[in-house]
């Protein structure tokens, strides 16, 4: 059996301020809430997203980087077949975080001349690491939230004719903050990543 050896001295913190020229603040437009439906026909009241809101310290800031364009693209996904099965692989990477301390509010923006109040918090890009996420800083991109499939609740409403309408989330948690092209529109109008100070 192992023993751990524990010196004998006492441990020196070491006091730091984190200021790391290699990563760049950034505040993200999550999503806005509300009764109304989003582009993809769901509803996130406010309720509902003030506790969606824990799940998104820790959160990954992901996005896949199209070097012909010099922008970002969609969710990407790759179909891959193995052994007779298939499955989806995500093909972004992780371009930055949401800090665990980081602060999340809500604020109101208007969008196409509707109010919107949106979720909001900050994070950090590696902006010294990969270059290309610079542009998300220096110009802002699109942006869009990855919920966890299996932690999400919700239910239908239908319309007259008894067809699927809109899907009103109960409970969820958000996996991913994704990074969008400028081409590519948000499922909330005015969601966006930019440098801290653009916003």
């Amino acid at each position: 059996m192992q023993h751990i050896s524990i010196a004998s001295s006492p441990m020196e913190l070491v006091e730091i301020t984190p200021i790391n020229p290699l990563i760049s603040r950034c505040v993200i437009k999550v999503c806005y809430v509300g009764q109304d439906p989003n582009r993809n026909g769901s509803i996130i009241t406010k309720e509902v997203a003030t506790k969606m809101a824990n799940s998104l310290p820790g959160s990954p800031i992901v996005g896949f980087y199209n070097e012909t364009k010099e922008d970002f693209e969609e969710h990407n996904a790759v179909i891959e077949i193995a052994g007779g099965e298939w499955k989806f692989k995500d093909k972004t990477r992780p371009y930055g975080f949401v800090d665990l301390g980081a602060r999340v509010w809500f604020q109101k923006f208007v969008d196409d001349g509707v109010e919107h109040e949106y979720l909001m918090t900050e994070g950090y890009l590696w902006t010294g690491q990969y270059p290309e996420v610079k542009r998300v800083v220096e110009q802002g991109n699109n942006q869009s939230m990855e919920l966890d499939e299996n932690l999400t609740q919700g239910s239908w409403t239908f319309d007259d004719n008894q067809n699927y309408d809109f899907f009103i989330i109960n409970e969820a948690v958000i996996s991913k903050l994704c990074i969008l092209g400028e081409e590519v529109e948000p499922c909330f109008e005015g969601a966006r990543i930019e440098g801290f100070d653009k916003i």
